[in-house]
Order: C-alpha cells, then structure tokens, then sequence
C-alpha cells in the first residue's frame, strides 16, 4: 500500500512515497479504501512539529477521510464492504462523564485518526466500526471529504458553544478558511447576519456570495476592531475566531456590550495581551470550542445532502502531490478545503 509519510519534522519537502503494511482489522474494525483525504491545519501542526500531541516517526497524517469499506473484522455489525463512509477524526470512550453527558468532544480517552490509527494520506486506513458515519450518496468524495471537519467545527462554534440566534449579528473571521467558510453559511441559513474579515479583498468578495453583508480585510486593516462597530452600529454579538494573534484581540474589540467570542485555533499566534478591564466591564464572554460530536456530524452530512449548505473544496491533489497540497495552505491563498485523493 502507497503512503504518504514524514520520517522527521519540518516541512513538507520531508514528505515521502512509501510502500507500507497495514495489519487485517482486528475485533470491531473495519479496512477503509480511501477514496479522498482533506488537509487540515492540525497536519500541518503536526508534519512541522508544534501540535503538542504524541506523535511517532515515520508518521502518515490525514485525520479527514472519505471512503468504501474493503474488509471487516470480527463482532463489527450494521456495515457492509462496498458503503461509502467517512470515520469521524476523533473516538471517544462512551464511558467517562463528558460521554455519558453528551459531550463526547472532551472525552479523557479520545483517540484521533493518524494517531490511533494509520492516517489518511494513504490508500487504506484502519479504524474502529463505531467512528463511521455514511456518506451521502448525491455527495463526490471531494465535496464528502470538505464537509466533517469545516462544517462540523462550525456548527459546534456557532450553537453550541456560541449560542447564536437568529436576528444576531456574527464576525467569522478568515472566512476564507475552510471553517471560515462553513461558518459564513451556516450563520446565514440560521437567520444571522454575517460581517467576515479576510487576508484579501478576493477573499471577501468571494464570502459575499455565500451570504456575509460586509467584509474587512486585516491585512490592511490588523486593528479592525472600530470598523466593525462602525458597520454594525455599535458592535457584534458574537465573534467566530480560531487566527490568533491581533485577530483575536480585534475580534474582542468588535463585541457589542454583553457579548460573546467563541474560539478554537490560533495558528496566527497562540499568546496574545489580553486587557481584563474592557472583559468585565462589557460583560464579555470568551468561549474555548474542541471539535464536535457525532450528532452533529450527522446534521451537516444531513445538510449537505439537501443542498442547504455547498461543500467549497479549494484544489485536489494526488498522493505523490501532497507536498503542494501542504504549501498551498500554508502559502494562506486557499478557499474552502485541499483534497488529497490517492
């Protein structure tokens, strides 16, 4: 079997095509053919090194996968070879309190893709029967694989953690990213009114499309805090932030009075000076968000399926290609998801 694996950390340039073994599914597992993988920016952490997570060399990333089940292990029931599926990125335990308490997401025992299990950058990956979700049948591969981790973060930022409302006003910034984008429409389809920010005025342009109202460019405008309440009239009532950096502390800076940020990355920058006194005075909210659940999962496959929301996949690549794969997010010029398809 072909893979895609990086025998140190660095750049993408460590990257090489390698012929591996994959052991027969064991108890409760399944074999995937992997059909499509996309690229997100935990693998970027990890093929540079800086994901804090427990990782192994040589290592084969790809958490997002879309594919057909080859083979099946023993116990596993309710699937068959030949269904197209996509795992989700995470298993939890069902045991402890956050499982028991439908909050999956913070289990004390999760285990990813690609470090569980084999990764996704490759033509078959392993994993447990429990994590597989069906994938639509009206939905490619490329657009499948562009939905489980954009639009599934998105929804967790929103309603769950952010409790946006119908009639309330959002800031998603980057909306050029693929939750950025996610989040554009899935806040228009819940009745929200969406001001974004982005690198570059394409970027906006392109967001409008998808229903955001008014756009800011913070690459020329880093401090765009007082723009924004100039646009909405006094400020926004949730800001979707997952930059960092000074994208962090603008997106403070853009609440309206009892207002809310919710936040789950900070590949800009993860330390920022944080003023306490506008935090109390405002009434401020500030919200951590990890991940999703499979309930949720299930509801933007669900989405997708009837058209409400469109899968924006930015650029495919093979497998040999997965080194520009990883320059084409890192070089922060990408619309919606990179595809890698073996």
């Amino acid at each position: 079997m072909k893979a895609l694996a990086i025998d140190e950390f660095g750049g993408p340039e460590n990257f090489s095509l390698i012929d591996i073994g994959l052991p027969d599914p064991g108890p409760g597992e399944v074999t995937i053919s992997v059909s499509a993988c996309a690229l997100n920016h935990i693998d970027v952490d990890i093929i540079r090194g800086v994901s804090r997570l427990p990782v192994s060399l040589p290592f084969v990333p790809g958490i997002e996968v879309v594919g057909t089940i080859k083979n099946i292990g023993p116990g596993v029931t309710g699937w068959e070879i030949g269904e197209r599926v996509a795992p989700r990125v995470q298993r939890n335990c069902g045991r402890c309190t956050p499982c028991l308490t439908a909050r999956q997401d913070l289990c004390d025992e999760l285990e990813w893709i690609s470090l569980a299990t084999s990764g996704g950058y490759a033509e078959e990956l392993v994993c447990h029967a429990d994590q597989l979700v069906r994938v639509p049948e009206n939905l490619t591969d490329e657009a499948a694989v562009a939905v489980q981790v954009a639009f599934g973060t998105a929804w967790h930022m929103l309603f769950t953690r952010g409790r946006l409302r119908a009639g309330e006003t959002v800031l998603v910034n980057a909306v050029g990213s693929g939750i950025g984008a996610a989040a554009v429409q899935l806040a228009r389809w819940a009745g929200a009114r969406v001001i974004g920010t982005a690198g570059s005025d394409d970027k906006l342009e392109r967001a409008r499309a998808h229903g955001m109202e008014a756009g800011v460019n913070y690459t020329a405008n880093p401090a765009f805090g007082p723009q924004v309440k100039e646009l909405t009239g006094g400020g926004v009532d949730l800001v979707f932030e997952h930059v960092g950096g000074s994208t962090f502390t603008s997106g403070l800076e853009s609440l309206k009075k009892g207002g809310r940020l919710v936040t789950c990355g900070a590949h800009s920058q993860e330390v920022v000076p944080f003023d306490i006194i506008p935090l109390f005075r405002g009434e401020f909210e500030v919200l951590g968000s990890f991940a999703f659940v499979q309930t949720e999962v299930e509801k933007v496959f669900d989405l997708a399926a009837r058209g409400v929301i469109e899968p924006l996949v930015d650029s495919v690549f093979s497998l040999a290609e997965g080194a520009r794969a990883v320059e084409r997010m890192e070089s922060r010029k990408a619309y919606g998801k990179i595809v890698i398809m073996p």
